[in-house]
């Protein structure tokens, strides 16, 4: 029998942005955090990319950015991060995307589900119909976890799997 694992989300002010700044460099690699920018690893490019990016998103979903990003907690620990972000679909406003990366010591436990369900609920909260997401065809774990979640899962010709969960 396996447990659920107490997961929750925390708004990402100052405090909570360094932390995950800390964990991304200790226990995430930089392709799964920020984009290539100045080059190969953690670099002052992709470290400011990373602060300006959970700056600009700590106004929430019908903030200037259209985005959110909260912490993932479990077991009262800093794990990583998940976010949404409204899409631009014909001015309806239903629908967003959602993104998640774990330190790689928080991996294959469940928090992955556990908050992306948070985040659901989230999208639910907030009039959200549809949410979705994009992964590498490569990805298993991905592809579970959003399987798991009741999406469903597309596989193109660009080497991606798209993900779609009507709520």
């Amino acid at each position: 029998m396996s447990c659920s694992p107490d997961v929750s989300l925390v708004d990402v002010d100052d405090a909570v942005m360094e932390a995950l700044l800390a964990l991304a460099k200790r226990d995430a690699s930089p392709d799964e955090v920020a984009p290539p920018l100045g080059g190969p690893g953690w670099n002052p490019e992709r470290t400011a990319w990373f602060r300006s990016y959970h700056r600009a998103a700590a106004d929430g979903l019908d903030g200037e950015a259209g985005e959110k990003t909260w912490g993932v907690v479990s077991g009262g620990t800093l794990a990583g991060s998940v976010r949404l972000r409204r899409l631009d679909d014909g001015g309806c406003g239903t629908a967003a995307e959602t993104g998640i990366w774990l330190g790689r010591s928080f991996r294959s436990q469940g928090i992955g589900s556990a908050a992306l369900r948070l985040v659901l609920e989230e999208a639910r909260r907030a009039g959200l119909a549809r949410v979705v997401a994009r992964t590498l065809s490569g990805n298993m774990g991905a592809q579970r976890l959003l399987a798991g979640l009741g999406c469903d899962l597309t596989h193109d010709d660009d080497g991606t799997v798209g993900a779609v969960v009507e709520l």
